[in-house]
């Protein structure tokens, strides 16, 4: 009853040569009832992918990593160059504090732009600019100390500034990153 069933099934599939079942593997003496997925789903083959390496040129790729090795100071007529940099110098570690410079040779400063108060005559708020000086090592609050002093008698107004020891940072509010490169320079760092 049950192959007659499947048959009439298989023949309602119009436009469809393939049944959904293989009642040709079925044996007189096996049920179908007592493993319909076997007849159900076909016999799957056994397929191994294969594996082609193809060569590449891995230079293109190279050229573009980062440098792992820290270049060497680069060496220039005169000092300070027209930009301004000067390399370090041995002054600078007779210090009670030293700024370590970054890989680049540069000195650790970084500027941000933060959101002050709001102006109440035109209702906008005012950015102001905070310099922050990384990778102060020994006494930041001296390197602190000298920085302002030496930022006020520049700009001729107070300079604020805040200290997180911890980390080794620096930040000064009202005062331009140029000047603050130059003390660093001044002091042989």
């Amino acid at each position: 009853m049950l192959g007659s069933t499947i048959r009439s099934f298989a023949s309602r599939t119009t436009g469809s040569s393939r049944s959904f079942f293989s009642t040709s593997a079925v044996r007189k003496t096996e049920k179908l009832w007592e493993n319909p997925w076997k007849y159900a789903i076909p016999e799957k083959t056994k397929t191994l992918a294969t594996v082609e390496e193809i060569p590449v040129d891995w230079s293109y790729v190279e050229r573009l990593m980062p440098i792992e090795v820290v270049p060497e100071v680069p060496k220039h007529e005169s000092y300070p160059t027209p930009s301004g940099w000067t390399p370090p110098s041995d002054a600078g570690k007779t210090h009670l504090y030293y700024v370590r410079r970054r890989p680049d040779h540069l000195l650790p400063l970084y500027l941000e732009r933060k959101r002050d108060l709001l102006n109440e005559k035109t209702l906008d708020f005012d950015y102001v600019e905070l310099v922050t000086v990384r990778s102060v090592d020994g006494d930041v609050f001296a390197c602190e100390q000298d920085l302002r002093t030496y930022l006020q008698e520049q700009l001729g107004h107070p300079v604020a500034t805040h200290v997180d020891e911890l980390k080794g940072r620096i930040k000064v509010k009202g005062a331009p990153r140029s000047l603050i490169e130059q003390f660093f320079y001044s002091k042989g760092f």
